[in-house]
């Protein structure tokens, strides 16, 4: 990889337009200490044809992606440390939130609102939370797109329930008050990853290590608090594909 090759670098999870300049800070500091890497980052609208693209790329995936199909085809880089009520270390907890309150036994069978079949907040999490792990949806289900609109379609009556990434949730809490104290938190899902940081698979190990060290400084500078603190960050983590091996185990039984 290098700077001649097109290296692509992107981090679009939380498309939240009013920090997308923290993003480019962070990222910017971040490839001010390795040389190879791209300048700016790349908004996609797609990351995940990125993530099955034979060019070089950093990106942030979903960790149910990471371990079911994208294992063979990137390195992991590591992880964020969030800073939200439901992360600890490099770890967090997505929230469960209801139209109406109760507990998590009174939402079996009920009408949940899902980002994506792929996601392990928004689903994986749901079900092991609602359910239990390796078990299966017993109600119907309403994809949304995306977390910001399942929490929407709970306030327009359109779902019941529904499981929102920790760090989605602690940005709706500003941007969307509104909807979201109309909600009641029923629980929380399981401990988990938070998003895996990864790099296409061609990264050397060297590159690897640069990498890591750059995303560790970067998110601990002085320089960038404004950027990290808006980002809901505290630091970086290097980890690897066997650190989201166990997901697996919260597998449903579709």
């Amino acid at each position: 990889m290098s700077k001649s090759s097109g290296t692509v670098a992107e981090f679009g999870f939380y498309p939240f337009e009013d920090v997308a300049w923290a993003y480019d800070k962070l990222w910017g500091a971040t490839a001010s200490r390795c040389s190879w890497l791209p300048s700016e980052l790349t908004r996609a609208k797609d990351p995940t044809e990125l993530w099955q693209s034979d060019g070089a790329f950093i990106s942030q995936t979903c960790g149910w992606p990471l371990v079911t199909r994208l294992a063979e085809k990137v390195r992991v880089v590591g992880a964020f440390r969030q800073t939200t009520l439901e992360s600890a270390s490099h770890f967090y907890r997505s929230v469960v939130v209801g139209r109406v309150d109760g507990t998590p036994f009174d939402f079996q069978g009920s009408v949940a609102a899902v980002n994506g079949p792929e996601s392990l907040s928004g689903w994986i999490s749901l079900i092991a939370a609602i359910h239990g792990p390796q078990e299966s949806w017993r109600g119907q289900v309403r994809k949304s797109g995306s977390h910001s609109e399942s929490v929407r379609m709970l306030c327009r009556g359109e779902a019941d329930v529904a499981s929102i990434d920790s760090v989605t949730f602690a940005h709706l809490r500003r941007v969307e008050p509104a909807a979201v104290n109309s909600l009641f938190v029923i629980c929380n899902g399981p401990l988990v990853p938070c998003l895996p940081i990864i790099a296409h698979r061609s990264i050397s190990d060297l590159q690897l290590g640069e990498l890591r060290n750059a995303l560790s400084e970067s998110t601990r500078d002085p320089k960038i608090a404004d950027a990290t603190s808006a980002l809901f960050i505290g630091g970086f983590d290097a980890l690897d594909l066997d650190d989201y091996l166990p997901l697996l185990n919260l597998k449903p039984n579709y």
